[in-house]
């Protein structure tokens, strides 16, 4: 079974990739920001579309499909935790105030 392909998903805003969301309270308004970068190879690999088409309706993003192997699959999910957690990152973030 670990050569099955799997479907996955990121979200893209123009050249840029969907990487984290964040969110505080500050002064009775809710902030929340997304961070975004151009090396698909540290995106997360979304499992299922739900939840990718209300995170890429709420900035204006859309969604790029990939098919690939399981293994293949945990390896991007592995990049991406090193990637998190890598502090000098080369990040672009929208900041959204409600």
């Amino acid at each position: 079974m670990p050569n099955k392909e799997y479907a996955y998903y990121f979200i893209k805003l123009g050249r840029l990739y969907y990487v984290n969301e964040s969110c505080r309270n500050a002064k009775r308004k809710e902030i929340s920001s997304y961070e975004f970068t151009n090396d698909e190879l540290v995106v997360f690999p979304f499992d299922t579309q739900s939840i990718e088409k209300q995170t890429a309706d709420e900035y204006g993003g859309y969604i790029v499909a990939r098919n690939d192997t399981f293994e293949n699959d945990i390896r991007q999910g592995e990049r991406y935790i090193k990637y998190i957690d890598y502090k000098d990152k080369n990040i672009w973030k929208l900041y959204n105030v409600k």
